[in-house]
């Protein structure tokens, strides 16, 4: 059995596979003041729920955007599984399955690289992938499965604290879905400009790389802020939640057995 890590710099993704079946998914948060024990013991408990032991697991594949959680997830793997257990991080000098042509490719995050994975081998490209999570990436995949590069924006939930903190009579409130364009009370067209100018940020961006990339473009989504945009927007062709654990397993069949590559 395999357990997919990806360590993004405000959840940690975590999912199990059987083959090819991602048989059971989990989210934790990113701390890296916690030590390994700590996420072993959570991890132990989650992988209870389910039956299983940290002996069922046989490989582990993982990426992290915050290079202080690595030795953490390297010292629990150390500790607590078998021995015999291989464990591979993303690295652009593994067998990617993907050319990274942007101007260093040294600079591209390991979670863009198994995305992009995922997308030439698992759908089509050329693609235009919008992962939802702190910051929101739109990478560009064309179709012979070059990764030519990414637009970055401040995250749906990253943009509003920025306003929150600077705005001294704007009062914190919940993301919920708008009810109307127009606000009639200070919480309504907050949620209004939240949501719909979060919109019109996806949508811009995604038919200026269509433009570039060509009309047979398709357009997957992911990560944990995405449901919150695609009910107002029909640019999205696949909403895949669990696109870049799938990445993470296809990086270990290309790398088992190569150390860490």
């Amino acid at each position: 059995m395999l357990l997919a890590i990806d360590i993004g710099n405000t959840n940690v993704k975590l999912g199990t596979f059987v083959g090819d079946e991602l048989t059971a998914t989990w989210r934790l948060e990113t701390d890296s003041v916690r030590m390994p024990d700590e996420y072993a013991v959570l991890l132990d408990w989650l992988l209870h729920r389910r039956g299983l032991t940290f002996d069922d697991l046989d490989g582990v594949s993982m990426s992290s955007t915050v290079p202080a959680m690595v030795p953490i997830f390297r010292e629990l793997a150390a500790n607590y599984l078998r021995k015999d257990c291989e464990v591979l991080e993303v690295k652009a000098t593994g067998n990617t399955g993907v050319v990274v042509a942007i101007d260093n490719p040294a600079e591209m995050g390991p979670d863009r690289v198994v995305d992009a994975l995922a997308a030439i081998e698992l759908y089509h490209v050329p693609a235009v992938i919008v992962d939802f999570g702190t910051a929101t990436t739109f990478d560009a995949v064309d179709r012979d499965g070059r990764l030519l590069g990414m637009a970055l924006a401040p995250g749906l939930r990253t943009a509003m604290d920025g306003l929150f903190q600077r705005a001294a009579r704007l009062s914190r409130v919940e993301l919920e879905p708008p009810r109307e364009v127009i606000g009639r009370n200070t919480v309504a067209a907050l949620r209004s400009g939240w949501v719909y100018g979060y919109v019109g940020l996806v949508e811009g961006l995604v038919n200026r790389m269509k433009a570039e990339l060509g009309p047979e473009t398709l357009v997957i989504a992911t990560g944990g802020l995405a449901d919150y945009v695609l009910s107002e927007t029909r640019v999205v062709d696949v909403h895949d939640p669990t696109l870049t654990l799938k990445g993470l397993r296809l990086y270990f069949e290309r790398n088992r057995g190569c150390g860490d590559a």
